[in-house]
């Protein structure tokens, strides 16, 4: 590996992956791919392999897509594999086979006995396999394994795992307890075994939970493997009618686990199953209690009593209440004892968000629970997932109890402007203007700096208008004269150049200041470069001459003749532009 590469590889495996792709754009582009090919195909495969420690599968799909020259079979096809696999990851199989069934029907991988044949085309036809389970196309992925099966013979442990799923997705178990039956001890072999005899019956649901937890408990049992069986659990006490373990196991699986997913179509659950099972389970205390419908309190009290040594029981309680009952108030109430519940479980924030946010219970955001919508925000704004953060906060125009309205408003409003929603964000900065008649210089700081995050995603009229509103607000000369300069720059971003001359110079020499202390001459230096922009060349001459006159710094002296002399230049361009016209 050249010294180049790993210099690259070190700056993508710091976190600054576009760097170390621009680091690689530059490499390539001073390449003859002709002449250079070698190199260049170390840098493509350094590329490739960044955009997967990057989980960059769209930009890497798309760049194979684009390959234009006559690249040599051994990496061609290895980036085709890469591409293929990226888009499985994307759960895009059709485009996947698509590219798939162009390669496997290539004219130089039907020439018999050839290297290429014998190397990829096993690999290929495994992947076709996998494209339709993405797509839950079950039926298909059947024949496909068959076809595969046949053509290869293959029985390794990987392959049996595969046709154990395949078997399981299309409800034939039997034969899945047949075809692992040696297989019991290994982890994922024993996991899909146990899964077959529940489905096929062959053991009670009672005793395949219990085979479950003992598996989980065994010190091979990996995280993924664990997190499996949490959903081997789960249909296990679902055909147990064991509510509480239902819940709970569902609580593991809907939660997720970081990087790690449940095998594509093998298990079939989601939000509203666990809101269901969480129903159920609170119907049954309340039956087996005598709680009467319509009383909520009851079931409040029976909720806060569970807490601590009964979680989910009281999860499930509050869950009833704050679906079915019909007091708004008591919903609230039973919404904000949910979630402080979910504050304690391990990866509490995911389950939330999928309960909510991925539920038929929950057709709109609108209809979650305001304090759930208050929670949502705070998740989103944590994994910077500012446009829904911002998708929320429209739905939400008062601040939750306990909180410093002013603050959560200018909150609001930062997270419309960074949201992509600017005039939202303007609008609701406007109106806490209007309510605040009076503002303390702290909360001025604070409202300023969001107007700054207009300036910054370029939204300079928003900027300005507020900068404009809120200065009959402030009393302190030093910050209104700042404020004319940050006004200034907005119309400068506009190209309003002689508004932002005006702008400047009033900043300069606001409140009797005559424009030679440091902040008036940065800001009469501007005023300068804004009337050269405008073509108004003598004026700016006029102020940097004057400037000179009072400046001592020799750095800034140097700066103000260099920019009298482009100064000179323009006037002497412009004069002899004139000539010609007149003698034209």
């Amino acid at each position: 590996m050249s010294a180049e590469i790993q210099q690259v590889r070190t700056i993508a495996e710091s976190g600054a992956v576009s760097l170390a792709l621009q680091s690689i754009d530059v490499q390539q582009q001073a390449l003859d791919i002709k002449s250079n090919l070698k190199v260049w195909l170390e840098w493509e495969r350094e590329r490739l392999n960044i955009y997967q420690s990057g989980k960059r599968w769209q930009d890497l799909q798309k760049r194979v897509s684009n390959y234009e020259y006559d690249l040599p079979d051994n990496f061609y096809y290895w980036a085709k594999q890469q591409q293929v696999d990226a888009l499985l990851i994307l759960k895009l199989g059709q485009q996947a086979r698509q590219i798939l069934q162009r390669l496997i029907w290539s004219e130089k991988i039907n020439l018999e006995g050839s290297e290429v044949q014998n190397k990829w085309l096993p690999i290929w036809q495994h992947r076709v396999i996998k494209s339709y389970l993405v797509e839950n196309e079950t039926n298909d992925a059947l024949l496909a394994a068959q076809r595969y099966y046949q053509d290869y013979r293959s029985n390794n442990i990987e392959d049996r795992l595969l046709r154990a799923r395949i078997l399981l997705i299309n409800k034939r178990e039997d034969e899945v307890v047949t075809l692992l039956m040696k297989d019991t001890k290994h982890p994922e072999g024993g996991m899909l075994y146990l899964l077959a005899q529940l489905r096929s019956k062959a053991r009670p649901p009672q005793k395949v939970l219990q085979a479950a937890y003992r598996q989980m408990r065994g010190k091979w049992a990996s995280k993924k493997l664990k997190y499996m069986l949490w959903a081997v659990v789960a249909e296990s006490a679902q055909r147990s009618n064991d509510r509480p373990s239902t819940a709970n196991a569902l609580e593991f699986v809907l939660a997720g686990h970081k990087n790690i997913e449940l095998p594509d179509g093998l298990f079939d659950f989601s939000s509203d199953t666990l809101w269901d099972v969480y129903i159920n389970f609170a119907n049954y205390i309340g039956n087996s209690q005598q709680f009467l419908i319509g009383n909520d309190q009851q079931w409040l009290n029976a909720a806060v009593k569970a807490q601590k040594k009964e979680p989910v029981k009281a999860r499930s309680l509050y869950a009833m209440v704050m679906l079915k009952s019909v007091n708004e108030e008591t919903r609230l109430r039973a919404a904000k004892g949910f979630l402080n519940l979910m504050h304690k479980r391990k990866r509490g924030a995911e389950l939330v968000t999928k309960l909510f946010l991925k539920s038929e219970y929950f057709k709109t955001i609108k209809s979650i629970p305001k304090p759930v919508r208050y929670e949502l925000v705070n998740i989103a704004l944590s994994r910077s997932n500012i446009e829904l953060a911002s998708t929320l906060m429209a739905t939400i125009k008062t601040a939750p109890a306990g909180v410093d309205s002013y603050q959560w408003q200018l909150r609001r409003s930062r997270i419309f402007v960074l949201g992509g929603n600017a005039e939202k964000g303007s609008q609701a900065l406007k109106l806490l203007l209007e309510n605040n008649k009076k503002l303390t210089r702290d909360q001025i700081d604070k409202f300023l700096q969001v107007v700054f995050d207009l300036q910054t995603v370029k939204e300079h009229e928003y900027a300005y208008q507020l900068f404009n509103t809120v200065l009959p607000k402030i009393n302190d000369e030093r910050l209104q004269r700042e404020i004319y300069y940050w006004m200034a720059d907005s119309r400068k971003a506009q190209q309003n150049y002689v508004a932002a001359a005006r702008l400047y110079l009033r900043s300069a020499m606001h409140a009797g200041n005559n424009g030679l202390d440091p902040w008036g001459q940065t800001a009469r230096y501007q005023v300068a470069e804004m009337l050269a922009k405008a073509d108004l060349l003598q004026d700016a001459h006029t102020l940097y001459s004057h400037l000179l006159r009072v400046t001592k710094e020799p750095a800034r002296r140097a700066v103000l003749k260099h920019e009298l002399q482009k100064l000179w230049l323009l006037r002497e361009l412009d004069k002899d532009e004139n000539q010609i016209n007149s003698d034209e």
